[in-house]
């Protein structure tokens, strides 16, 4: 198979790093070859894109497709009324229109940058939509109520791995919680769950009573079994063992700063969603806290019901507008190498020969790799396209 030579005015093999001129050689589907225009002896097909950025495409560490026909309008009448509305929206729509959605969903995300996906608690088959579009995903099947055992998963494919899930402390038992959890460590996947998101969990977990006690009684499920209550969410996830090199903890909105530090000294992975928790919580994460610490999260969109796109790039946007001192290259890393850090995908989010890494181009007329970094979270409505 001929390679393909693809040059571009910069090639950004991960975020800090920027080739002038640069060529990235392809062959299949693997990276050969990175160098400056003009140095490869390689012989093939020579596209050349631009004046833009050839990049990696974009890892979006937490999203729930399922959930992408579900409106935002009830966000504004608090957290539960959210997420009674969400379930109703959800079991009102056909199978037919489920899928629909999580099609439209799997494009979007495609056409958006993103080549890497957490996906999360799915009540359909979604494998198959991201196996069509070319995505590769992680897929968290979610768990929720009391303990019981665990049916296989489904079986993985070309792009998807399956793994288990725990929803959260506050709707998932702490028996449940740890089967999950030791279930995902002897299958070598890595185990998720959503914690410390709203000030519903934070109370519901210290009382066991109040507006989300009442919420579980009416879908019905009985929690006065559980242990644990008195704590903090991330309190709780801690003295349980939840939280270790194997982890992957979606939200930490209710953190204190001696919480977050006791997660950083415990190597979990840290997703962040900050457009969705401004809109549903009317709170931003401490996301410059955690980099102090040393964690280095991903982001995620979340769902439609809770974010306006499922665009990284509008999501790097927003940090960048809302958190003005971060380096550009610091919020790149987040949608880039950190997600596939936290999704233990080590051979993406970076540009590197052995790769298989997808890579996108975005048109951008750049005098420089800084001013490259900085057009790539500031502006609106990027235009890019997908390579590989």
């Amino acid at each position: 198979m001929n390679p393909i030579l693809h040059r571009a005015c910069w090639v950004m093999t991960e975020p800090g790093s920027f080739i002038e001129n640069g060529c990235v050689v392809i062959e299949g589907n693997r990276i050969m070859e990175i160098s400056g225009a003009g140095t490869t002896t390689r012989q093939g097909r020579i596209i050349d894109h631009g004046p833009g950025v050839l990049m990696p495409a974009l890892v979006n560490a937490h999203t729930h497709v399922a959930l992408s026909d579900s409106t935002r309008s009830h966000a504004s009448e608090g957290f539960i009324k959210w997420v009674e509305c969400l379930i109703q929206d959800r079991n009102r729509q056909t199978r037919e229109e489920s899928e629909k959605t999580v099609q439209n969903a799997v494009l979007a995300l495609k056409g958006s940058g993103t080549a890497l996906v957490g996906e999360f608690g799915p009540h359909i088959p979604v494998a198959r939509s991201f196996e069509t579009a070319g995505l590769h995903a992680n897929i968290w099947m979610e768990c929720l109520g009391n303990d019981r055992e665990l049916p296989p998963l489904p079986e993985n494919g070309n792009t998807v791995r399956h793994a288990w899930a725990a929803h959260a402390p506050h709707t998932t038992s702490p028996t449940l919680l740890k089967r999950v959890q030791e279930t995902d460590a002897r299958l070598g996947q890595r185990f998720c769950l959503h914690l410390a998101e709203s000030l519903k969990e934070l109370e519901f977990l210290q009382e066991g009573k109040g507006a989300w006690a009442d919420f579980m009684t009416r879908m019905g499920i009985d929690f006065s079994g559980w242990y644990g209550f008195g704590k903090r969410p991330v309190e709780m996830a801690l003295e349980m063992g939840l939280l270790n090199e194997n982890t992957l903890a979606v939200h930490l909105l209710e953190i204190t700063s001696k919480e977050m530090s006791e997660v950083a000294q415990t190597g979990a992975h840290v997703c962040l969603c900050p457009r969705s928790n401004r809109m549903l919580h009317r709170k931003l994460p401490d996301i410059e806290g955690f980099l102090k610490l040393g964690i280095q999260p991903a982001i995620g969109t979340d769902s439609l019901a809770s974010t306006p796109t499922l665009s990284l790039f509008d999501e790097m946007r927003f940090i960048h507008e809302h958190f003005p001192n971060l380096d550009p290259d610091v919020i790149l890393k987040m949608g880039t190498v950190n997600g596939a850090r936290a999704m233990d995908h080590p051979n993406m989010g970076t540009l590197r020969p052995g790769n298989q890494s997808p890579m996108i181009y975005v048109e951008l007329d750049a005098k420089s790799a800084k001013t490259a970094a900085e057009a790539l979270v500031s502006i609106e409505d990027l235009v890019l396209r997908p390579i590989i």
